[in-house]
Formats: structure tokens, sequence, C-alpha cells
């Protein structure tokens, strides 16, 4: 195998999808069969070898209808159980669980994979954070808005609420480890007076501030889970072949709201130090085009002096991939230029149909990985 390619994509709303696919409506369920061809189209399209997916449909049983009907070409990756809490996901009706993760593997390539036991997961982030991430939960504290005054909650708890899954990949016979995430939303319903470009805008909607914070600070401790995650694998395995992808919520760089309380980036923050260079990953999109790194298209009404085009979904790796000399080289590198928003293959299937067939408000990320040439003896 001369090599692979890794693509992670949050099909928009997919278990949504697969209830309008049933409706005794024959114009709700027309458009919505539109939008599954689009999407089957799409993944047909970007060929690749390991898919992830975010947003995708609750539980193994509507997950494989789904991709039987959307990605015929490849196998779904399952556990074998029933049981959310296998997956370590924390809601299962149409509000609170819709949105899982899944990986797919193209069918008739030399590759198998296996997801890795979420108690293996929670062992080394105990062990890792010396227990202060345990059994999947964490301490965490943050401002509230409690009876008109700005209060801080210090005793709190958070855990994943869409747990992170690990792919134990077989590539051609090499064991590559694939983290898919999908962290939590920085979005927030409480309702704000005033313009957002107002000087006191902030200071006039205490309530916005509290929820803003507790959401950021949230997403931020559900990243160094991960962090904690990959470090112990370090201790282990200095040269550990490990691809970090999905839809992180965040990116690039500080927002408006990063600025003004907390000055930080997530990224950043699950890169990790340039100080302990083994331990970095890289980022697939470093040698792409720099206005090409976007994967969404969103007008943040509380920083409207953003760019809309943000780049929400992420792929890294690890020093495996490169040539660093300090690290034992996995049997793939990362391939120069070979990390791409899908911006082509996405116009090219989306733009021929109507607005309600469009396959997702998130354009896919991919990056391609070559065998590395043998050692001259």
């Amino acid at each position: 195998m001369q090599g692979f390619k890794f693509t992670c994509w949050n099909i928009e709303h997919a278990d949504k999808l697969l209830d309008d696919l049933g409706r005794g409506d024959a114009a709700e369920r027309r458009r919505a069969e539109a939008r599954r061809d689009a999407i089957r189209e799409e993944i047909a399209a970007l060929d690749a070898d390991i898919l992830l997916v975010c947003e995708g449909p609750n539980g193994e049983a509507r997950a494989n209808r789904f991709f039987a009907l959307v990605a015929p070409d490849h196998d779904l990756v399952v556990r074998g159980s029933g049981d959310r809490r296998d997956y370590g996901m924390q809601g299962t009706d149409a509000s609170t669980g819709r949105q899982w993760i899944w990986f797919l593997i193209r069918k008739g390539r030399p590759i198998t994979g296996e997801l890795l036991h979420l108690d293996q997961w929670r062992s080394l982030t105990e062990a890792n954070s010396a227990g202060e991430h345990r059994g999947g939960s964490w301490d965490v504290s943050y401002p509230k808005f409690v009876g008109g005054q700005l209060q801080f909650d210090i005793d709190r708890n958070h855990s994943h609420w869409r747990h992170p899954q690990v792919l134990l990949a077989r590539v051609d016979g090499v064991l590559v480890e694939i983290i898919g995430a999908h962290l939590k939303s920085k979005l927030t319903q409480v309702r704000a007076t005033g313009e957002p470009s107002d000087a006191a805008f902030f200071a006039n909607n205490p309530a916005l501030v509290a929820d803003l914070i507790k959401a950021r600070t949230k997403i931020t401790t559900e990243c160094s889970d991960i962090r904690h995650y990959i470090d112990a694998r370090f201790k282990a395995d200095a040269s550990a072949p490990i691809i970090v992808a999905g839809d992180l919520n965040d990116g690039p760089g500080k927002e408006r709201i990063e600025r003004r309380f907390l000055y930080h980036d997530l990224i950043s923050s699950l890169q990790g130090e340039i100080f302990f260079a083994r331990r970095f990953l890289n980022h697939a999109l470093f040698d792409a085009p720099e206005d090409e790194r976007w994967s969404v298209f969103f007008r943040d009404r509380l920083d409207p002096g953003r760019d809309p085009r943000i780049l929400l979904d992420h792929v890294l790796f690890s020093q495996a991939f490169t040539n660093n000399p300090q690290v034992e080289p996995f049997a793939f590198a990362a391939r120069r230029r070979g990390g791409l928003v899908e911006h082509e293959v996405h116009h090219a299937v989306t733009g021929t149909r109507p607005k309600y067939a469009l396959t997702s408000d998130h354009k896919p990320v991919s990056m391609s990985f070559d065998r590395r040439s043998a050692p001259v003896a």
C-alpha cells in the first residue's frame, strides 16, 4: 500500500435526515432523498480510505442504516453494543443525543480497525492528570448569574457530552491511532440586549458573559482531557503515530470572547508546547493556501468584525509522521501539501443542487499520507 487518505467531515444533522427519509409526506421525503443522494455522491468523490464522521446517527442500528445508504463502499466500525454508555454518549433523545462520532473504512483496502475501550482512555487520563480526571469526569469552576448578581461556581463537574472515539487502525499491517472528537459547542442561548459593538455590551449583559465563559471553560477542559490521553500515550511510546481530528468548535486564533475574558485559543492547547517537540502535533493545513483554510461560513453575531470563513474542523498528527529526527519515523509520512479543505469536491456536488439538498454546512478536511521509501542499506 503506497499511501492512504484520511478525511473528517461533520455531516450536519445526519440522524434527523434518517428520520426525514421515513416521513409520510411525499414532498418532505423527496427532499430528504435528494440530500441523501448528494451526501452519497460527496463521500464517493472524497475517496477517503478512512472517514471520520461527526454529527452521525444515534446508535449502531441507526448508523448502520444510514451509512448503508450514503457510504456503501465503506465498512462502519462499531463496538457491537446497543448501550450508549459504551460510546460515552450522554444523550439519546432528539435534543441531546443526535450527534455521534463514527469511523468508516473503505472496502477492499488493507486496513482494519477496532475502537479503543473507554476504560483504557479513562485509565490513561487519570494517570496523566494525577487523578484530577477520574472516571471520565473532572472538576471545573466558572461564573454564574443568580439573582441579578455574577457569582463564581467553584464545585462543579464536567465530562464529555460526546466522548472522543479512538480508532486503532492497522494500515497495511502497521498500527496507527486516530482520535475522533466533536467538542462542546460554544453557542449560547442567552438573549442579549444592545448591539454587540457597544462599548458597554458585556457590562450590560452579565448573564451572557457567565454563559460564554462557562461554555469555553467546559470545551477547554474537554481539550485538556484529550491532551492527557495523548501525553499518556507518549509516555509509553515517544514515537506514537497519533492523528487527532474532528469538529473541535474552535479556530482560528483568539476570538473576541477569548481576547476579552480568557485570552487563549483551544487548538494551541491541544497541539502541545513546542518546547517538548516530540509531543507537538502538526496541523494538516500548515502548508495549505491560507485563503482556503476554512470549513464553515458562519457570521458570529457577538463578533461582527470576525471573518465568517471559520476553520472548525481540524486534522492534526504527531511527529512520527514527519521527518523529526528525535522520533522513530512511522511507516507512512505526511505528504507535503497533503492537507486540504475539500472545497472543490463540496462545490462540485452541491453547486448544481437546490439549498434543501445541501450535504452539510461543514466542508470535509483531508490529509494524505505516503509510505516512506525503504532505507538504503
